[in-house]
């Protein structure tokens, strides 16, 4: 079972995308989760997935799925989602990119790269994205994640330059 501090759960609205079909993260809160979309995905094999979840666990990380997860997952529009640098949930049956980009994201906060911020959000959200593109033969994503990535990486570019455009913080 998860522990988790509650505190961390501020959602303040205003997101990336309004459009629940392509959008990938409400940048509007603390954690870093990948948007439920439309459509079917190809789940990660499962031996992929469990040797994924040994060694994040090796790291003192913690991948949480199961019926309660999904339930909490759904009620948030998200795949999965990056609490810190050891808590990821995932949805059971993820697809390869929602599992990769937690990781990523994981180890942004684990590098200090992520302070919570709404502009260090967008940018590690474009940098997520940018490196599951970078290695999607690698990493075997489908065609689906791959455009849809790149849908999510134009959204968040363009966030990030209209928010930069109005003054910023």
């Amino acid at each position: 079972m998860l522990h988790r501090d509650h505190s961390r759960e501020k959602y303040y609205g205003g997101g990336v995308d309004k459009n629940e079909k392509y959008g990938i993260m409400n940048v509007g809160s603390e954690a870093m989760y990948r948007k439920a979309r439309a459509g079917y995905i190809e789940p990660m094999p499962k031996k992929q997935l469990h040797k994924i979840e040994k060694a994040f666990k090796a790291q003192g990380g913690l991948i949480q799925y199961g019926e309660e997860t999904d339930a909490y997952l759904k009620s948030k529009n998200a795949e999965a989602i990056t609490y810190n640098d050891k808590t990821i949930l995932l949805k059971q049956n993820p697809g390869r990119a929602s599992v990769f980009e937690e990781l990523i994201h994981a180890t942004q906060y684990r590098n200090g790269e992520n302070d919570g911020s709404y502009v260090l959000r967008l940018n590690c959200e474009i940098e997520a994205q940018k490196k599951l593109l970078r290695n999607n033969k690698a990493y075997k994503l489908t065609e689906a994640e791959v455009e849809q990535t790149k849908i999510a990486l134009q959204q968040y570019e363009s966030e990030l330059k209209a928010y930069n455009e109005k003054g910023g913080d």
